[in-house]
């Protein structure tokens, strides 16, 4: 027997749900808070890594933050189990809060050791909050809703990274992190506000277990695509374009990062109509474009490339959301969240490591070509594979 390919579609019968109910526009306001405390760390931490130990120390402390996050969203299920939801978003948060105190220390081992603290903290966090929007939002406007959580969560990304070494700057170590202790603990006192949304208690042996690997392949090949262009961009971007002036790149990174959120906000509702198999496909070929794009010279390939790579990003977002959890148990909400926001930093990561693995031995240009054939051949197998068996 094959498995369900995706969402069964919603007829648009006119039902305007109200999906920013006071319960989701807390947890929008807590992740704004809980995210302006992070982000704006995570452009800041590496400026003072770097001038503790150099260009190697900057990278290690981004490293060792990403590395924790994707273990803490990979055991956040059990903790949430153990827990219950709000303690598990208030210990998370605690975890965030207080290494802020000591982050800026003039010790690499320290700093080092605050980074991966926070990075545990925030990765508990994303699954616990996203596991909690999915169980809040109407069924009929699910993945609309997870879009409208989804785009508070990226404001404090494209307000508080460029934010961070100005704010190192202009108030200094200190006050910087005064700053994002001040956001996070705003975040902790609004978690008293939510509702617990704990698994009903007949479905709670489900609560931390995986929905069928075969079922999760594809979309989380889709969104692992997307999330490695983001990655690449981001982290060459100025060095594959000397051509381009600082204040241009500034504003290719700001354009990609706000269609992505627009991007993935707006397709929640067709999605919610007519499931996630087509948004998938779209975003996988859309990201490939945006690739190639980005090898061109010149500032108006650039533009195009960054702008069809966020809407890939957004869309894939959306889309890989909606079907891992068509495919899952209700309670299994928090096990998607997981593997969700595993594949999103993943891939991020895997942009920048895996370019930078390229680019000294074919330059920049040839790189980002050898990175759109590979990814078409992957993203060809794993639809092959794994979707296309599924529906036929």
């Amino acid at each position: 027997m094959s498995i369900a390919a995706t969402a069964t579609p919603i007829p648009d019968d006119g039902s305007r749900t109200a999906i920013l109910t006071p319960a989701i526009l807390t947890l929008a306001g807590l992740m704004l808070t809980a995210m302006g405390s992070f982000y704006l760390l995570f452009s800041a931490i590496p400026a003072h890594a770097a001038a503790l130990g150099g260009a190697s120390a900057a990278g290690l402390s981004t490293g060792a933050l990403m590395t924790t996050t994707i273990i803490g969203e990979l055991i956040a299920p059990r903790v949430i189990v153990r827990l219950g939801r709000r303690r598990a978003l208030a210990a998370a948060l605690l975890t965030m809060t207080l290494p802020c105190l000591a982050t800026f220390s003039t010790s690499l081992a320290l700093l080092l050791a605050t980074c991966a603290a926070r990075g545990f903290g925030v990765g508990i966090l994303l699954v616990a909050a996203s596991g909690l929007a999915a169980q809040l939002a109407p069924p009929v406007r699910r993945t609309e809703a997870m879009g409208a959580f989804g785009v508070a969560s990226a404001i404090p990304a494209i307000v508080a990274v460029p934010l961070g070494p100005y704010s190192l700057a202009t108030l200094g170590p200190g006050g910087t992190a005064g700053v994002a202790v001040a956001f996070a603990v705003a975040a902790l006192l609004t978690v008293a506000l939510l509702p617990e949304g704990s698994p009903a208690p007949h479905d709670t042996g489900h609560a931390s277990s995986f929905p069928p690997l075969r079922a999760t392949v594809w979309p989380i090949t889709a969104l692992a695509q997307g999330a490695v262009v983001v990655g690449a961009a981001i982290t060459f971007l100025p060095l594959a374009h000397p051509e381009l002036d600082q204040a241009t790149i500034i504003i290719a990174l700001l354009l990609q990062m706000l269609f992505a959120a627009c991007a993935r906000w707006a397709a929640g509702r067709p999605i919610d109509r007519h499931g996630p198999r087509g948004a998938l496909i779209a975003a996988t070929g859309l990201s490939i474009a945006g690739l190639l794009f980005l090898a061109a010279p010149g500032v108006f390939a650039v533009m195009i490339g960054m702008a069809v790579s966020g809407i890939a990003f957004g869309v894939a977002q959306s889309a890989s959301l909606c079907r891992l959890l068509a495919q899952a148990k209700p309670a299994q909400a928090d096990a998607v969240g997981a593997l969700w926001n595993g594949a999103y930093d993943a891939g991020l990561g895997i942009g920048g490591f895996a370019l930078g693995g390229l680019a000294p031995a074919f330059g920049y240009t040839l790189s980002f070509l050898a990175a759109g054939v590979i990814l078409v051949l992957f993203a060809g197998a794993a639809f092959l594979h794994f979707e296309k068996r599924s529906i036929a």
